[in-house]
């Protein structure tokens, strides 16, 4: 997914730009679980939770400028178990005066567990 203006360097105020990146890294509580959202029995980290903490990765990496979610596109590759941590990472793949295009790559202990994009308007 490409979306850009061909502007490498971020809209005033913003920083940082292409390439740059950004980690959040959770323990996966109950809170966070499927069983919780309603799939009784199903005792691991939820897609919509997942999707959450994506989107708040490429919040970070954004910096100071304002921005807010415009879509949120992942895999939700493998499940994750309660206690395990996850990391995810957001990178900057284009960025222009509306729009940054976040790359996502989410881990636990096992493996791979998330990838894809989310796309943020900048306020």
């Amino acid at each position: 997914m490409t979306v850009s203006s061909g502007i490498d360097a971020p809209p005033d105020g913003m920083s940082p730009g292409i390439g740059h990146t950004a980690e959040i890294v959770t323990r996966v509580t109950e809170a966070l679980s499927a069983e919780t959202l309603g799939n009784p029995g199903i005792n691991v980290l939820a897609t919509p939770c997942l999707a959450g903490l994506c989107d708040e990765a490429a919040a970070k990496v954004c910096g100071d400028r304002k921005t807010r979610r415009m879509r949120v596109d992942i895999r939700h590759l493998a499940a994750t178990a309660i206690g395990d941590e996850v990391r995810i990472e957001a990178e900057i793949m284009s960025v222009d005066a509306e729009l940054v295009v976040c790359r996502i790559r989410g881990r636990d202990s096992n493996g791979d567990i998330a990838s894809g994009h989310v796309i943020r308007v900048v306020d």
